[in-house]
């Protein structure tokens, strides 16, 4: 295969957009998902008419339709959805991808935007009941972590899933919870120390030690106050090409060189039930990834890991190969995810210091990255890997 040939088989992200991240936006969704697609479009150097193709998160409140006529989009002849919220991070750039190669569509959107602290608070328990009376409510079986088998005994929110993991990880590996506290404190501060230089981020100027995490309320134990992502009003939006294409368009594309989804029996929409609890996903996941990229573990520069919670950064860095099977937190501790670390992660601040939405904006630190232009610059970098649990994942490349 020639190399045109190849770019022709390949998606690039040629524009990224992004709002202010904050706890009240005071203005719809709808209206931070129009500022964020402006954005991407004004990054590159595109208008509203040169759009043909939608993605969006299945949970996001605003439509495709919604957008078409607000924008007055007039020739979008591509649409699609992924599905399970946080899941769909890399999924809706894999689904651009798919569209721009196989010529559904040229020029494609891809967006999340949601008042995810003053309007629907996803982490909040009370979100998955449905009130009965002043006495009793009824967990919700359509939404409800772990079915309505669990919801009644209190497995409500994502956040007592989380803890069930790591726990069944320091079951596995015989880590105890000083061991386990200090790897996941690792993760929560070294973040928000990326977070005091990353202008984007609502924790800018709020920095965090290891003190302050171990001595923060424990919320589901083994886990505190600071093991959780940030409830963020916001949006985030990408324009994806064709990479033949996409050298005409802009300066700086930024080329997917792999892109996967993953379903198995029990692991969504946020595994209970499966055998492997310490994992999101088979190695057979990452094998496919590494492949299509033509690359190896050894070849990442930077890791952009969906982190609703610090417990989800050291079980996707052994699905993925990044460090091996139950070393992650020698890994963490050792702080090898730092600047000045093996693998600098989540540099952006992640979804725990920078903003949550939904992880679409680990999509946008990558890319910024692989241009140059982040604010917490990894030197040289050249190849991204981000993942969502393993649901959905990427691995993006620095342009030739």
């Amino acid at each position: 295969m020639t190399a045109a040939s190849d770019r022709r088989q390949r998606g690039s992200i040629i524009g990224i957009g992004q709002t202010e991240l904050s706890r009240d936006s005071g203005r719809s969704e709808l209206r931070l998902a129009i500022e964020a697609i402006q954005a991407a479009l004004a990054d590159a150097g595109l208008s509203t008419a040169d759009i043909d193709g939608l993605v969006r998160f299945q949970k996001d409140t605003t439509e495709e339709a919604h957008l078409v006529a607000a924008l007055g989009l007039p020739n979008v002849r591509y649409h699609s959805q992924v599905g399970y919220g946080g899941s769909a991070s890399c999924g809706v750039v894999g689904n651009a991808v798919a569209a721009v190669v196989s010529g559904q569509a040229s020029t494609v959107v891809c967006y999340r935007s949601l008042n995810g602290r003053s309007g629907t608070r996803f982490g909040q328990g009370s979100h998955y009941i449905d009130t009965e009376s002043a006495w009793s409510g009824v967990a919700r079986s359509d939404i409800t972590v772990g079915s309505p088998l669990t919801g009644p005994y209190g497995l409500l929110a994502p956040a007592h899933q989380f803890a069930l993991w790591i726990r069944r990880y320091g079951h596995e590996h015989g880590f105890d919870d000083d061991e386990l506290s200090r790897a996941l404190g690792a993760v929560a501060v070294t973040q928000r120390r990326y977070a005091q230089t990353n202008p984007k981020a609502m924790m800018r100027d709020r920095p965090l030690t290891l003190d302050d995490y171990l001595a923060a309320p424990t919320l589901v134990d083994p886990l505190r106050l600071y093991d959780f992502c940030l409830e963020t009003d916001g949006a985030v939006a990408l324009v994806v090409s064709r990479a033949d294409r996409a050298r005409d368009q802009v300066d700086v594309p930024v080329d997917v060189l792999a892109a996967q989804q993953h379903l198995s029996p029990h692991s969504e929409p946020i595994h209970l039930y499966k055998r492997e609890l310490a994992s999101f996903a088979p190695p057979a996941v990452a094998d496919a990834l590494y492949t299509q990229a033509g690359l190896g573990p050894a070849d990442i520069d930077v890791a952009e890991i969906y982190d609703a919670s610090t417990v989800m950064v050291p079980l996707a860095l052994e699905d993925f190969g990044l460090c091996p099977r139950g070393e992650a937190v020698e890994f963490l501790t050792a702080e090898e995810h730092g600047p000045t670390g093996r693998l600098p992660t989540n540099t952006n601040g992640g979804l725990l210091s920078e903003g949550y939405v939904n992880g679409l904006n680990t999509v946008t630190e990558a890319a910024r990255q692989l241009r140059g232009t982040a604010a917490n610059q990894v030197v040289g970098a050249r190849h991204a890997l981000l993942t969502a649990a393993g649901a959905s994942s990427l691995i993006l490349g620095a342009p030739e």
